[in-house]
């Protein structure tokens, strides 16, 4: 079987796959997707040895104090997390009263943001079981976008875009960049809410700042469009507390700093964006997504010699 056929045969097997799942998991009690999640992510952990090494390496250069086998719990807990959490979303989205157990700390934040008239971009990061914090806001009457990255399986992906509508959650594509960026300012003008997450490589974009005291590839995206459309910024994430129960936590609305020159006004506040996201993960470090390769990308020669693009 050549590369095409074996790529087409995986999509093919894998929309099956997620559609067994969405259908176990509406049918199934919620204990099904911890039960389940646990021994596929614990499989997970020692098949799936490249995305295993992955995360042992960011550890590394997050945790360097820890011992490698404490960091070897950490990646662990962190497979069976995600697993638990992918199943745990499908059965969310197919039963939303279990949204009545994900819980939000500091909605005045939000409801004062938005008295203001001029949109809310809520810098988030890629923690927690992340979906339900869109579905649990959307299912109070809010007014909510995400931004994601289309699928590269259109089929799946145009499933889950069909659930997240079901669910009262508007999509906001990454790609095309034109219609992602109108996108975004249309739904901020309409005062409506865009959760943008600030946490992954942004490889030759945006600013270089450190993040566990390595310089990383930052996206800047939640700034520029709060510069240009007055929007207020909210940081928040949400966090598994037990078994079926989230919590949400908003913040006050981060004032940005602003200089005279706009690519240092730009660069200080996603250095204080970056701080706080990294505050969060070092509280819940086995519900981060260590599997992404955060400081992949390195600054080029051209890049360094940049005024303000990279913290000092």
């Amino acid at each position: 079987m050549d590369k095409e056929k074996r790529k087409i045969f995986r999509r093919k097997l894998g929309w099956y796959v997620i559609r067994a799942f969405t259908f176990l998991n509406g049918t199934l009690p919620l204990g099904w997707s911890y039960f389940l999640g646990g021994i596929l992510g614990g499989a997970a952990y020692f098949v799936a040895v490249r995305h295993g090494r992955v995360a042992l390496e960011s550890l590394a250069i997050a945790f360097p104090d820890l011992s490698k086998r404490e960091r070897e719990k950490i990646a662990y807990d962190f497979f069976v997390f995600m697993a638990q959490s992918t199943l745990e979303a499908l059965c969310f989205l197919k039963k939303s009263y279990l949204l009545s157990n994900v819980h939000i700390q500091g909605e005045e934040n939000l409801k004062k943001a938005l008295e203001k008239g001029e949109g809310v971009i809520i810098v988030s990061a890629h923690l927690g079981n992340f979906p339900l914090m869109s579905l649990k806001l959307a299912k109070e009457g809010y007014p909510v976008n995400v931004v994601v990255r289309p699928m590269r399986d259109q089929k799946a992906g145009d499933y889950f875009h069909d659930l997240r509508i079901a669910s009262g959650v508007k999509t906001i594509f990454s790609y095309p960049r034109r219609k992602c960026v109108n996108g975004i300012i249309n739904a901020l003008r309409k005062n409506e809410i865009v959760i943008i997450q600030m946490d992954q490589n942004f490889g030759t974009g945006g600013v270089w700042v450190r993040f566990f005291g390595q310089l990383a590839a930052t996206p800047v995206g939640p700034i520029i469009f709060a510069l240009r459309t007055k929007a207020a910024i909210v940081p928040g994430y949400i966090f598994r507390e037990a078994k079926g129960e989230h919590n949400i936590k908003l913040f006050e609305q981060e004032q940005l700093l602003l200089d005279e020159d706009r690519d240092r006004t730009i660069l200080i506040n996603a250095i204080n964006i970056t701080r706080i996201i990294e505050g969060w993960v070092r509280d819940f470090p086995q519900q981060w997504g260590w599997i992404h390769r955060r400081w992949k990308s390195r600054p080029s020669e051209s890049i360094k010699n940049l005024k303000f693009k990279i913290e000092k």
